[in-house]
């Protein structure tokens, strides 16, 4: 019995042992498949059947008008991460750059250039007077029109020589009333006056007096003028001994008391004196302006090459003549002049004069109108700014001018007008690190009357702020670009989708309720 029980015991371990490995066999294709359909359970774009769908006129509408308005949003989203785009800042301005330029072009209506300099001063002390090197002087009719560039400062500036012990007795004889002596009892010609003396003309007797000499060298005068006391002497003794030179007879020498003919110095367009005009060819249409040394001997010299120039080659008299004078026609009107160029200054409160009186004449205030015209005005230069540790290494272009061909009216004679700026420095800075500075500015005017010992002029006065504008370039990332026209397409499709539904489902149930 024992052996048949073990027996049977054995058959049914062999029997359960036997199928184990067919249930586990069994159970690995049941968990493949679980994954397989959690898996496709999580398929977000699952298909529909054609057959199970609806296509509506207002859905291809709306389908239609989605995708010409994605196409938009994603030309303009392309356009702003492909743009060049700048963030402003305010920063401390800490470039060690000491210098900038000023740029300028002015004009002066009815002040010639022969009066006209530029001076430069700052708060450090520095002062510069009479700056010529990148300034040009181009002188301009009434009309402005451009008549020539106005020559250098310097050689050919009106001086005064003293007259020699000859001369000095010359003129006692003739202050103690012995003109005649004076003259060399040489009598009188034909209008009168005597031979070797200076005639006294006025607007009645100036044109017919022209008209009946050769030449006819005339010096517009006041008596109160210093330059006028000094040259008296030495016009006189020079018309005293023209009639022995071998030129005097078609020469002759004149004046004009601007004071007692102040109407007629006016018409003249006398702004300064002495001022020495020098009339040819019998007409007052056309004057040469002596603007050379005051001395006999350069009187002499200038009077003997105008009185060669009908029989000499006009270039060589041109060329003696270049430096002593210049052409003035009536016909210009009243001469104006217009004065442009640059001038380093310092990054420090400054202020650069445009002056309208020169030290060698004797002006009057009430004959100066400083209206003007400001063509253009701005702080910076195309000079490349480096500096050792590259704390700043760009190019410095020409800042922005706040002021295009801005007139300026003066109210009345011997007005002073100030303009004051505000300058601040800008700063471009691009990736790939070069940077580019510029100035812009504010710009306010005033005009106040000057004193009676003072004489009218126009500043520039500027100021520099401690703070500068930096404009960094920033580039958009293109993970932003990419999200975007995501965003662009998802949310629109979503947005259509809705108002497709609500419409979809509104027309259906107008419709139930109609049927």
């Amino acid at each position: 019995q024992k052996d048949e029980t073990s027996g049977a015991g054995k058959h049914l371990l062999r029997a359960e042992g036997g199928s184990r490995p067919r249930q586990d066999a069994m159970a690995a294709p049941v968990s493949h498949s679980a994954a397989l359909s959690l898996f496709k359970k999580m398929n977000y774009f699952k298909k529909m059947p054609e057959d199970l769908t609806i296509s509506t006129t207002q859905g291809s509408v709306l389908s239609m008008v989605g995708l010409l308005c994605m196409a938009l949003l994603f030309i303009l989203e392309l356009r702003a991460f492909m743009a060049i785009k700048f963030e402003t800042l305010i920063e401390v301005d800490n470039t060690p750059d000491t210098m900038m330029r000023i740029n300028f072009n002015v004009t002066v209506d009815d002040i010639p250039c022969e009066y006209v300099s530029v001076d430069l001063t700052d708060a450090t002390g520095t002062y510069e007077h009479n700056i010529t090197r990148s300034v040009k002087k181009t002188r301009l009719t009434a009309w402005r029109r451009h008549i020539a560039i106005h020559p250098e400062e310097g050689a050919g500036m009106p001086a005064y020589v003293k007259p020699s012990a000859e001369e000095l007795a010359q003129i006692a004889g003739e202050a103690s009333g012995d003109q005649a002596a004076a003259a060399g009892d040489r009598g009188t010609d034909v209008h009168g006056n005597p031979v070797g003396a200076v005639v006294p003309l006025s607007k009645a007797t100036l044109q017919q007096y022209v008209m009946s000499h050769d030449m006819v060298f005339v010096n517009f005068f006041a008596p109160w003028c210093h330059w006028c006391r000094e040259l008296e002497p030495i016009w006189t003794q020079t018309a005293a001994q023209l009639p022995d030179l071998h030129y005097g007879e078609h020469v002759k020498m004149a004046s004009v008391d601007c004071v007692a003919h102040s109407e007629f110095c006016r018409e003249m367009h006398i702004r300064a004196f002495p001022t020495l005009l020098l009339y040819t060819d019998h007409t007052t249409e056309q004057t040469l302006l002596y603007r050379s040394t005051r001395s006999q001997a350069a009187i002499n010299e200038f009077l003997e090459t105008n009185a060669q120039r009908h029989h000499v080659p006009h270039e060589e008299t041109a060329a003696k003549l270049e430096g002593t004078a210049i052409a003035v026609s009536r016909d210009h009107g009243p001469e104006g002049c217009m004065v442009a160029g640059k001038l380093a200054a310092k990054k420090v409160p400054g202020t650069f004069h445009v002056k309208l009186h020169s030290p060698q004449y004797s002006h009057a205030a009430d004959l100066m109108n400083v209206s003007h015209v400001v063509h253009h005005l701005s702080f910076g230069g195309e000079e490349v700014q480096e500096h050792a540790g590259g704390i700043f290494e760009g190019m410095m272009d020409v800042g922005k001018s706040s002021v295009h061909n801005t007139p300026f009216a003066a109210e009345a004679t011997g007005m002073t007008f100030v303009h004051f700026h505000k300058v601040v420095a800008r700063v471009k800075e691009y990736s790939h690190g070069h940077k580019v500075g510029s100035y812009h500015y504010t710009m306010h005017s005033s005009s106040h009357k000057e004193a009676d010992d003072a004489f009218p002029s126009i500043k520039f006065s500027y100021d520099l702020s401690p703070l500068k504008v930096v404009e960094r370039q920033v580039y958009t990332p293109t993970y932003h670009f990419i999200t975007s026209v995501c965003a662009i397409i998802g949310g629109f499709f979503t947005l259509l989708g809705l108002f497709e539904n609500s419409l979809h489902y509104s027309l259906e149930t107008l419709s139930k309720k109609l049927s």
